[in-house]
């Protein structure tokens, strides 16, 4: 689909020896930075980190940080790349999985989706919620148009039938909200167990009124 949620992670352990030792220490900076960020990350939240403290535990600069980066935001998307990654394997294997007709698949998007932010509620917000009072960014946007494309497949549906693109962008939207409701802790929760046993409901009110039917 040659969209961001399918592409690999670009790894830059033993970079090129045609790349100067500058930007070596560089790409070091960088896959150092992104391990140890997604950890204080998941054990913290994204408020847990600062530039000064991963300098530190990096033992480098803000100022050498700030240039394999570009700032703060660049670390921190890259946590956001690798928990696409993981978000869109474990999609993958539910489809892979799945029995071969369209409702099946698409119960088991919705399943492996609510399964992935119980699990990993602090990587689901960042990917979801992390500075979404500003304008998505492209690599935000490709990610976000992956996952609805994946569901169109599922769905056998259309993938540039405005239409189909909108029914189950709306169907998207119900199942996310459901995640939402079962994974935040500040608003009274809806339980996770019983959540989940709403997304088949969810699938099988949507299929019923999809306009190829």
């Amino acid at each position: 689909m040659g969209c961001y949620l399918f592409q690999t992670r670009p790894m830059s352990v033993n970079p090129s020896p045609t790349l100067s030792r500058r930007e070596r220490n560089l790409a070091d900076i960088r896959d150092r930075a992104s391990l140890i960020a997604e950890q204080i990350i998941l054990d913290e939240g994204v408020e847990g980190l600062s530039a000064r403290r991963l300098a530190k535990e990096l033992k480098v600069s803000v100022g050498s940080l700030y240039n394999a980066f570009g700032d703060l935001h660049g670390v921190i998307r890259s946590v956001i790349a690798r928990s696409a990654e993981l978000l869109a394997t474990a999609l993958m294997t539910a489809v892979e999985g799945a029995a071969p007709n369209k409702r099946s698949r698409i119960v088991a998007l919705g399943e492996a989706y609510f399964d992935f932010a119980v699990a990993e509620p602090r990587r689901w917000s960042l990917m979801f919620e992390y500075r979404a009072e500003l304008e998505i960014d492209d690599k935000a946007r490709d990610f976000q148009g992956g996952l609805l494309d994946m569901l169109i497949a599922a769905g056998e549906a259309d993938p540039v039938s405005h239409a189909d693109r909108q029914f189950f962008l709306v169907l998207w939207a119900s199942v996310h909200g459901v995640v939402s409701l079962a994974t935040r802790p500040t608003i009274v929760a809806i339980q996770p167990n019983l959540a989940k046993n709403y997304i088949t409901d969810l699938v099988d009110s949507a299929l019923s009124r999809f306009p190829a039917q």
